[in-house]
């Protein structure tokens, strides 16, 4: 039943090609623009590498977040009403829909890697880009679950805001941007304990030619519980009031 589920969550996002679209140009122009104003301070190859690897997961949050809010506005036409006549337990209609979110991060990903291999000379083993690509998209699993609980606890209007912060905050506050090997001490300590920051780290160690770290990894696995939860719970609050 959740195949069928997935599948029908696809086809309406592909309903909305304009979506997609702006998932795809924005973070792809946006990657362009931060890699010419130098942010990481290392012109040569190893900047070239870290602003690809930032840029391309600042795309697929501001993807993922864009579906929480898509969530947030289809409670008001009756969808979460549609959904209990289905049997289907709460945490597989939130992994459905993190999978569906997890799709539309897919192009800003791909792009903007193309385009640090095309435009600024990234080089990598063929191995490290498949791990890189590979970790940028499963990686994104916990922003996306965090996405979803917004969407079903909020307002459209709030879950808008609301992601926008989550957005840029966290994006700034875990070096996609600017490495915080730049940020004062405490905001650098800060900083490795964000769900971002760790999500960053698994490609960045690869570009390195080191392994995923094992705390990085498990960091992130408890913000994916943490925010799957939530999700999980504001469904359940959205269905009862449907």
């Amino acid at each position: 039943m959740i195949v069928h589920y997935i599948r029908l969550e696809m086809v309406r996002l592909l309903r909305d090609p304009g979506y997609l679209v702006m998932s795809l140009i924005s973070p792809l122009t946006m990657y362009l623009v931060f890699n010419s104003l130098d942010l990481t301070g290392d012109s040569g190859h190893g900047g070239a590498v870290y602003s690809m690897v930032g840029m391309a997961g600042f795309g697929a949050i501001g993807a993922v977040m864009g579906s929480g809010v898509a969530i947030a506005e289809d409670k008001p036409i009756g969808w979460i009403r549609q959904l209990r006549l289905l049997p289907l337990r709460p945490l597989e209609v939130v992994v459905g829909r993190a999978l569906c979110a997890m799709v539309v991060t897919l192009p800003p990903i791909l792009s903007v890697c193309l385009a640090g291999a095309l435009v600024n000379g990234v080089s990598l083993g063929i191995g490290q880009w498949a791990a890189v690509l590979a970790l940028l998209w499963v990686g994104i699993a916990p922003i996306a679950a965090l996405a979803i609980g917004l969407g079903y606890l909020l307002t459209g209007q709030q879950a808008q805001m609301a992601g926008l912060v989550c957005y840029m905050g966290l994006s700034l506050l875990g070096g996609l941007w600017v490495p915080i090997s730049k940020f004062p001490g405490w905001l650098e300590h800060l900083a490795t304990a964000t769900p971002i920051n760790r999500y960053g780290e698994l490609s960045w160690r690869v570009t390195d030619g080191d392994a995923p770290s094992l705390t990085g990894v498990l960091v992130l696995a408890a913000w994916a519980a943490l925010f799957a939860a939530v999700a999980v719970y504001g469904y359940r609050r959205s269905a009862r009031s449907a």
